[in-house]
């Protein structure tokens, strides 16, 4: 007899923006058993984005860029349902990775080399100095170990809010894409067409229930 294991899929419990949505297509990092820890995937220092326009970036939501032949995603977290970066890295700690894919994107350009690469606006803070901090730097970066140091590091996200910080929009977070999630639509069936779209991607599509 062989033991054919379920796919691993995230979770489908109410998250910060929400449930996810019948016939809705989502870029999934699940957990599970020998997962690497989600420090793993964080950037530290955060890398700022000078100018989001050159980028085509919206305020919010997903973009596709390309780099050495390879298409990424570029998601913005919003603040609206994430204030902090800290918000959003306990959540993804609890729950996997979730994010909407657009129906209207290229998924043919997805691949198993694409990543995942989110920003927040508050990611990066330009004034970092001004505010000292006894926690340890998280992902044990060896600069941010030497008594003294002031520039930004990760251990601010657990700190906000701070007052009077001059927040820069800046990528925070790396993670491979090995699924997209496809919500099964029951009342309208959409989940159908949404799975069609995604299965051109070069990553495999999992029906999930919700």
């Amino acid at each position: 007899m062989h033991d054919i294991s379920p796919p691993l899929v995230t979770s489908g419990a109410r998250r910060g923006c929400g449930y996810r949505q019948p016939g809705g297509a989502y870029f999934a990092v699940p957990l599970g058993p020998g997962g690497r820890p989600i420090e793993e995937f964080l950037i530290d220092p955060p890398v700022l984005i000078g100018d989001p326009t050159r980028l085509g970036l919206a305020s919010v939501g997903v973009t596709l860029i390309e780099r050495d032949g390879v298409t990424h995603v570029l998601d913005i977290v919003g603040r609206k349902h994430y204030p902090t970066v800290a918000s959003f890295v306990e959540e993804a700690r609890r729950l996997g990775i979730s994010r909407r894919a657009p129906r209207t994107i290229d998924f043919a350009r997805i691949t198993h080399a694409s990543r995942l690469l989110l920003a927040h606006a508050h990611a990066d803070i330009a004034n970092a100095a001004e505010f000292p901090c006894e926690r340890h730097c998280p992902f044990r970066v060896a600069e941010h170990l030497v008594p003294g140091f002031g520039d930004m590091c990760a251990r601010l996200w657990w700190e906000e809010p701070l007052e009077a910080a001059q927040h820069r929009l800046a990528l925070f977070a790396s993670f491979p894409i090995p699924q997209i999630e496809v919500v099964r639509d029951e009342a309208r069936g959409t989940h159908a067409s949404t799975a069609e779209l995604a299965s051109c991607a070069g990553v495999p599509v999992v029906e999930v229930e919700r």
